[in-house]
């Protein structure tokens, strides 16, 4: 399931033994015609931490990386 953080940014939480992972979505190119947008895979599994720290490297908008936290649950 797709969580999304921001209209540029979805995620998705895939649950482990020990911990949850996550992957990171941003939309594919066209969607704009399209009723359900299509998206595509920015990142492989990674931990809470991991895609914390990505989010705040790769999107200078703060508001990503804070709404992944709330998510999360950090």
């Amino acid at each position: 399931m797709f969580i999304n953080i921001s209209n540029n940014i979805s995620v998705s939480k895939h649950l482990g033994h020990q911990q949850n992972s996550w992957i990171c979505y941003e939309p594919l190119e066209g969607n704009d015609q399209r009723k359900k947008p299509l998206w595509k895979r920015q990142t492989g599994l990674m931990s809470a931490n991991a895609m914390h720290n990505w989010l705040m490297h790769q999107y200078a908008d703060q508001n990503a990386a804070s709404a992944f936290q709330h998510i999360a649950g950090m």
